[in-house]
């Protein structure tokens, strides 16, 4: 096993919002400038275009939130960190309300600027599900809760690529 990806899926409540609604006013906006021969119309329907394909990912399901490999783990939102840099990994409980869900918290060698590298999974967007938290005393929690895969997966694969789990 060289990389395990586990995966979540983006927020879906504004995806009617963000792209479909605006595609479809832009889509009517762009032929009624067309016959009316008014180009403001278009330009408008232009702009709209661009924010509805700005917000497409919204409609991809299963998102690589979370890889873990031989060099290191790479968390959507944040980027990739080495195994080196990674401290300890505990496993435990997040008390929801009523609910516990079962979480990582992880700890580091340093602040996250130093030991985060920039990846493709560096930019966070606004929709997209966070799977991590960033708690007070540096340590960062992992919500497996928010994952499609079982925490049992994800914890055996932290096993395997770290050494083990506290």
């Amino acid at each position: 096993m060289s990389e395990r990806v586990f995966t979540a899926d983006y927020d879906k409540t504004d995806v009617g919002s963000r792209v479909y609604l605006p595609l479809g006013v832009a889509a009517t906006l762009g032929m009624a400038g067309l016959l009316m021969g008014l180009p403001v119309l278009s330009v408008l329907a232009a702009g709209l275009t661009f924010l509805s394909l700005r917000s497409w990912p919204l409609t991809r399901a299963n998102r690589p939130a979370l890889r873990l490999s031989d060099a290191g783990v790479e968390i959507d939102g944040l980027g990739q960190v080495k195994w080196k840099d990674v401290a300890k990994v505990e496993s435990g409980m997040v008390q929801v309300k009523a609910l516990k869900l079962p979480a990582i918290d992880l700890t580091f060698t340093g602040p996250l600027q130093e030991v985060f590298t920039a990846s493709p999974a560096t930019r966070l967007r606004p929709w997209e599900i966070r799977v991590f938290k960033l708690r007070k005393d540096g340590k960062m929690r992992l919500d497996l809760s928010k994952m499609d895969d079982e925490p049992d997966e994800i914890l055996s694969a932290f096993k395997h690529f770290h050494g083990g789990i506290l």
